[in-house]
């Protein structure tokens, strides 16, 4: 059994008093607010439970969740942000920071990939907002997905990411890993926290420094919420298009606030204009996503990021949005979705990459029928609308007949629901658009290798033989009397022996002229000196002390080593 099977076990083991509910698909969150309070999330309704911990069997599970992260979980370090093997997030809190005990919380992993298709299906989005986001991906704009805790950030990043095409490379940083790419060339990266001594700490800021060198297509960040944010702006302002990133926000204007401030925790000091225009030409779109009281999550808004204004504010307008309108008894809201007609400045740069289907009429509420939101009016002139809104631009008002169909929205938005309940039962919730994952691997054969023939022997060309060339004739050898020329006459050998006697005589030899002179004089190494030949030792200084030496005066001579060797007295100096 393996060591993750074997942790598996042992943490089913300590988790049995919730047990039926990991197991359980429509749960998706456990929350435990100490031993004898379990709350968990089913089918977006909070309901607490009866099961029950002991103290121990708690705080045994905590111990046994930090032991296989290999992270240290005492009253140093009460604080535990991981993941099981099963992909689950897990955060821990333990007493005394805990007043109700140990604290923990398990959001489980989505089991399955669910497309694009299944947020049409649940009525998250619409197939227009789908299509856009598709054209959006592929035109490589800087996506941020914005919203509150537990709104489906993560899950919506999750399903926006398999629109990305699969020959790119792509980097993930996250501090948790949650992200489920399923492209063929991912390089998948985890920050960790500093160990027990304070030492080995990587964030994410470390991570996106790397990522930049690591040659990516993209870019995609599980949760910015520290001064990584400004390393991921200089990122998309440097030429890596179609990053990715969640953040906690509202609303899109509120997403580049966000942003902001977190650019603020960085080191780097920049004036404030700086920063903004930063974030302003980083970010191209801004998706946000809520969940409502009734435990429903929508995308409430797609918006496009305009430069700054005159006066250094953002801008945004939203192209798509959600409008509530009405809460039934049993407490369940209703509303639509609905384009605002507002036309991105990106239009163009979508029909140059093959989305020329996306034109005015695609942002136009009365292409689908439906009324303008009534929440989102002309704050600006300059707004490019679509083709029924086009007196906006002029600063006109809406005329009667648009007001009218204004005032219908909660009878518009019960049919739209009802028509779409109808879609999805009849499985046309889709027809008409191509939502097809970009990473579904191409079914392939395989191939024959293919035959090697063999090679015919090569035989080199037959050249014709090279000319002999003339070889030079040595240099004539002097003429010299018969008397010098044999090399076994005694006359010639007799010299060159005692050349090289004389060459093996140290006293013949004179010394090399690069050789170091010896640091002691010769004849002085093994002589001692004796009451005749030692010098006279000279008087302490009156305000000398055995704790503080006088230091010797600069106009003081050197003293000298005097030797009764006439030969080892000093040179004298010269004057």
């Amino acid at each position: 059994m393996s060591q993750a099977s074997m942790y598996q076990e042992s943490l089913r083991a300590f988790l049995k008093p919730v047990l039926k509910y990991l197991d359980d698909p429509s749960v998706s969150e456990i929350m435990i607010n100490g031993p004898e309070e379990i709350w968990i999330e089913a089918k977006g309704k909070v309901i607490l439970t009866d099961a029950k911990f002991t103290v121990e069997g708690l705080n045994g599970a905590a111990r046994n969740m930090a032991q296989f992260v290999g992270r240290v979980l005492n009253d140093e370090r009460p604080r535990l942000d991981a993941r099981l093997p099963d992909g689950s997030r897990i955060h821990i809190v333990i007493a005394p920071i805990a007043r109700k005990g140990t604290t923990v919380s398990i959001r489980k992993f989505m089991q399955g990939r669910p497309g694009i298709e299944k947020l049409i299906e649940w009525g998250s989005m619409t197939p227009q907002m789908a299509y856009l986001i598709k054209a959006m991906v592929h035109t490589k704009l800087n996506i941020v997905v914005a919203g509150g805790t537990g709104s489906g950030k993560t899950t919506l990043l999750n399903i926006v990411s398999t629109l990305i095409p699969n020959d790119e490379r792509i980097l993930t940083i996250e501090d948790s890993a949650e992200l489920q790419l399923q492209q063929d060339h991912i390089v998948p990266f985890e920050s960790r926290p500093a160990d027990k001594f304070g030492k080995g700490e990587v964030n994410m800021g470390h991570l996106l420094h790397s990522a930049l060198r690591l040659r990516p297509d993209r870019i995609v960040v599980g949760e910015v919420r520290g001064g990584e944010a400004f390393d991921l702006m200089q990122a998309m302002n440097t030429g890596h298009g179609g990053s990715m990133a969640t953040t906690h926000a509202n609303t899109p204007t509120d997403t580049l606030r966000r942003l902001e401030s977190l650019c603020l925790m960085s080191s780097v000091e920049m004036p404030m204009v700086a920063i903004r225009a930063q974030v302003a030409s980083a970010i191209n779109a801004v998706i946000s996503c809520e969940r409502f009281h009734d435990g429903s999550r929508r995308t409430t808004a797609i918006a496009e990021v305009l430069p700054l204004d005159e006066k250094g504010e953002y801008r945004t307008q939203n192209l798509f949005v959600y409008a509530p309108t009405h809460k039934d008894e049993e407490g369940y809201i209703h509303g639509y979705h609905s384009p605002t007609g507002i036309l991105p400045t990106f239009l163009a740069q979508m029909n140059a990459h093959g989305f020329a289907d996306i034109g005015e009429s695609f942002f136009d509420p009365k292409t689908y029928g439906v009324p303008p939101p009534p929440l989102f009016m002309s704050q600006n002139v300059r707004t490019r609308w679509a083709p029924s809104l086009k007196h906006r631009e002029t600063g006109h008002p809406d005329s009667d007949e648009i007001k009218a169909e204004m005032a219908k929205a909660q009878e518009y938005a019960i049919r739209v629901e009802r028509d779409h309940k109808e879609r999805v039962k009849d499985g046309t919730f889709c027809q008409g658009f191509d939502f097809g994952q970009a990473h579904a691997p191409k079914a392939s054969t395989p191939e024959k290798p293919p035959e090697v023939k063999a090679e015919e022997p090569r035989t080199r060309p037959e050249s014709p033989p090279e000319p002999a060339q003339a070889q030079p004739e040595p240099p004539a050898r002097l003429a010299l009397p018969p008397s010098k020329l044999g090399d076994d006459s005694e006359e010639t050998a007799v010299p060159a022996r005692k050349a090289r006697d004389d060459a093996d005589d140290p006293e013949k030899t004179p010394p090399p002229r690069n050789l170091r002179p010896p640091t002691q004089p010769q004849g002085v190494a093994n002589r001692t000196f004796n009451e005749d030949t030692r010098p006279p030792t000279r008087a302490p200084h009156p305000r000398q002390t055995p704790s503080r030496p006088m230091p010797p005066r600069a106009s003081a001579e050197p003293s000298v080593m005097v030797s009764a060797d006439p030969a080892l007295q000093p040179a004298p100096r010269p004057t």
